[in-house]
């Protein structure tokens, strides 16, 4: 138990998002509310699927969707990227990343290695998620492909046209569906969680919230085992449009809550239930194993309780400290190697004007304002909580603390005061304009690739 000492304090800053926030971001930047009427108007005769398996159907493989299965014992530094939501601009920005580390190399004990070889986790919520699944499943062909199959392509038209479509209004398919269907077709050709491959890939997070609780749910076995599911044989396009499925716009992606295997056992001693992040996880565990009262899950937009990716990454960990052996926590701290987690946060902050004028705020730049006032003060309330645990992660229990680094790639981060300008007027949307996703990628790329922590730490290991 690495952190059952450390100090409630530090939790109780972390507070639960408030329900809307994120979506309210996404209403304000884009005139939304006539396709939301008219996409309410058009499903009500569509039909719920549900693509979960029970697990006496589909029995578990023995290599299972789980950190270990994916620990690259050769690696020389333990590495964790977090891609925020935020449509393409996330993902164009966090793809800008993955090529600054790529491009970066670092040498350790003589030998000569890509940083993006590094990499053991990448967690994504939204728009991000595409990015890390898409990353995961296709690794270095991400380089060739990615920008043409998702990034720069008219995503938004496309679906609208689906949608709008009189074929769509007649064959009983949701508006989820529908986007379920095109993602296969376009950019992850059917895969399923068992595509990726565990020899070579990271461990893909992509993480959702189930409305039916309020709480983040993350495609991993660890959470498909309180639902008696195999997640090797889910759709990775339903588990990116589940963490990106903005509500009143889709449907919630719906996972069946089934009944056939004995309860997890989590000994609740173990927990510091004055704690938020075992307060929250525990309170998981016991609703999903109420399978009378929750029977089912309604899965939507990630943002909605973890924007950066960063609160599933460390809820994961405490998960899989208490169910395995041989923790994340532990992996980490065991062989002494440096940690680098790195933050891709896409959120933007617009100029709404108020401070220009004496006059009262309109009701929208009032929303507006609050709605930034929640996001930005739970997204900076998150990093706090990474960057004081981080020490603790790397402190081994009988030696010295390792290296470590926390490295922030945002819009707050853009030098230019006009090109920041420019970043936080990009809408969040499945469709940019061209140079403006030329830019994002270029933005990742130099943070990444400039930022002195990184390159400090890169060079001590020389």
């Amino acid at each position: 138990m690495a952190l059952a000492s450390k100090s409630e304090s530090m939790n109780s800053r972390l507070p639960i998002p408030l329900e809307g926030s994120h979506i309210m971001m996404l209403y304000r930047e884009k005139n939304v509310w006539s396709a939301i009427g008219l996409g309410i108007l058009l499903s009500g005769c569509s039909s719920i699927q549900i693509s979960n398996d029970d697990l006496s159907v589909e029995p578990p493989t023995s290599d299972r969707y789980e950190y270990k299965s994916f620990n690259k014992e050769e690696n020389d530094i333990n590495v964790v990227l977090a891609f925020s939501g935020g449509g393409t601009r996330a993902a164009a920005l966090s793809y800008g990343v993955l090529k600054g580390l790529r491009d970066q190399t670092i040498v350790v004990n003589g030998k000569t290695k890509r940083l993006l070889d590094e990499v053991d986790v990448i967690s994504g919520v939204s728009g991000g998620s595409f990015t890390a699944a898409y990353y995961g499943l296709y690794g270095d062909k991400t380089f060739e492909q990615y920008e043409s199959d998702f990034l720069y392509h008219q995503v938004s038209s496309d679906l609208k046209s689906i949608i709008l479509s009189p074929i769509h209004w007649f064959n009983g398919k949701s508006r989820t569906q529908e986007a379920i269907d095109y993602y296969n077709s376009t950019i992850f050709d059917d895969k399923k969680f068992s595509d990726i491959d565990k020899s070579t890939s990271p461990y893909i997070l992509i993480n959702a919230s189930d409305l039916s609780t309020g709480v983040r749910f993350s495609f991993t076995q660890h959470y498909f085992d309180l639902i008696c599911s195999d997640i090797e044989d889910y759709s990775i396009a339903s588990a990116v449009t589940a963490s990106s499925a903005v509500p009143f716009l889709f449907n919630p992606v719906v996972l069946k809550n089934h009944d056939s295997c004995d309860s997890v056992s989590i000994d609740d001693g173990l927990f510091d239930l004055n704690a938020y992040r075992d307060r929250n996880t525990l309170t998981t565990v016991e609703q999903y194993q109420n399978k009378d009262k929750h029977k089912y899950l309604h899965l939507v937009d990630g943002g909605i309780t973890d924007n950066l990716g960063l609160v599933a990454i460390y809820e994961v960990a405490e998960y899989i400290r208490l169910q395995d052996t041989r923790s994340f926590k532990e992996d980490i701290s065991a062989d002494n190697k440096p940690l680098i987690i790195i933050s891709v946060d896409a959120s933007t902050k617009p100029e709404l004007g108020i401070s220009a004028i004496p006059d009262s705020p309109s009701l929208s730049q009032t929303a507006n304002s609050i709605t930034d006032i929640q996001l930005h003060r739970y997204n900076e309330t998150t990093k706090d909580l990474i960057v004081e645990s981080i020490p603790v992660w790397t402190k081994r229990n009988d030696g010295p603390q390792s290296s470590n680094v926390f490295v922030e790639v945002s819009f707050l981060q853009t030098e230019d005061p006009e090109l920041r300008y420019r970043f936080n007027q990009i809408r969040t949307d499945l469709t940019l304009e061209p140079q403006d996703v030329d830019i994002l990628i270029e933005e990742g790329y130099k943070q990444i690739s400039n930022n002195q922590a990184l390159l400090e730490l890169i060079g001590s290991l020389e």
